[in-house]
């Protein structure tokens, strides 16, 4: 970075003011810089930290925020939505009407465990728990034969085929 030089002219007083409180270490081109690089830091922090008008642009927000088709989820809701806020995810009143719509096309069995799977994987979003594959296969896979000789009729052997002869290798 490239540095400029300028010259200021002060007032005796605020010579003396400088001199009181710089230091033995710093000079008074050095007290100065530092002053004004202190000044610059608490602008740019003062200038991020502006107040927000959106609600839910905070780690709070309130059952009266979540829309009425919800409302039986509403403690869910509001604890995820703080776990979305410390995970930095975005929060904002667009994102959580994104949401909301996407809870209102789940089955409302699946609302719950959707949110509480959320909350416990700490989840930026929400999805829609289905059902394994797997899980349905095994209900459907049919169960194993035993065969019981006390059961079932043995079947010929091949002397009572008349094929004995075909075992020596015979014609």
């Amino acid at each position: 970075m490239q540095k400029t030089k300028v010259c200021v002219w002060l007032d005796p007083d605020l010579y003396v003011y400088l001199d009181e409180n710089r230091g033995e270490e710093l000079t008074i081109p050095q007290y100065i810089r530092l002053i004004l690089k202190q000044k610059a830091k608490t602008k740019r922090k003062s200038r991020s930290q502006k107040q927000s008008s959106d609600p839910f642009a905070s780690p709070n927000i309130t059952s009266e925020m979540i829309p009425d088709n919800l409302k039986g989820y509403a403690d869910l809701i509001i604890e995820w939505w703080a776990i979305r806020y410390t995970k930095k995810a975005t929060c904002s009143t667009k994102v959580a009407e994104r949401i909301f719509d996407k809870l209102g096309t789940f089955v409302p069995s699946m609302v719950a465990k959707s949110l509480e799977k959320a909350i416990a994987g700490g989840w930026k979003d929400i999805w829609e728990i289905k059902e394994s594959r797997f899980a349905k296969d095994e209900q459907i896979a049919p169960k194993p034969k035993y065969f019981k000789a006390s059961e079932n009729p043995m079947p010929p052997t091949l002397k009572e085929l008349g094929m004995d002869k075909a075992m020596n290798g015979e014609k």
